[in-house]
């Protein structure tokens, strides 16, 4: 029998593909052996990074959420003048263009059984790391410009369901636009 030897990252590679083959086919019809043959390795390799099926799909979302962070985080770091508004937006912006850019990791992320976001403001530990960043970032922007804490809270809340519902109609299949997305991003944010 003849084995199967991978290079570069597998890890990510299983991932990926994972996330292809759920948008595809359904969270349902994916198992670690399928994964393998799509992959091109043996079988058994999917299990020297994964334990079985829940402990990839953890690994799906920490990745998703991971890069989505780092989005935010450059989108906030690389705007002038630090700590602006413009920061905020270009963060809002950021989120939509993930999406738009990878519409799979969309409805897998948000339809996971792990994924927690704490409106209440308190911090949670399991919060949605890049919701969690972006409260921070919008608290510290905008307390400097004199708003109360209350108003700051609703804001945040209007101002992420704005970009999540944005980014959700931006990745599906079936929309039809006459504009490019990124194009149009700042217009339809601060309208």
């Amino acid at each position: 029998m003849e084995k199967k030897y991978h290079h570069g990252d597998l890890k990510t590679q299983l991932i990926e593909t994972g996330l292809r083959m759920i948008s595809e086919d359904g969270i349902q019809k994916l198992s670690l052996r399928k994964l393998a043959q799509s992959c091109g390795v043996s079988e058994a390799a999917p299990y020297s990074h994964f334990k079985n099926k829940d402990d990839l799909l953890t690994a799906m979302q920490e990745y998703i959420t991971g890069q989505l962070q780092r989005r935010l985080e450059d989108a906030y770091e690389h705007t002038e003048p630090k700590g602006s508004t413009d920061a905020i937006l270009n963060m809002g912006k950021a989120y939509v263009m993930f999406f738009i850019e990878y519409p799979q990791y969309n409805s897998f992320l948000f339809s996971h059984a792990m994924f927690r976001v704490d409106l209440s403001m308190k911090g949670e530990a399991n919060d949605f790391g890049p919701f969690r960043y972006y409260k921070e970032k919008a608290f510290e922007v905008y307390r400097q410009k004199g708003m109360d804490d209350e108003r700051i809270k609703y804001g945040v809340i209007s101002m992420w369901a704005q970009v999540y519902g944005i980014a959700a109609i931006a990745s599906l299949k079936g929309v039809k636009t006459d504009f490019e997305w990124e194009d149009e991003l700042e217009r339809i944010l601060v309208g």
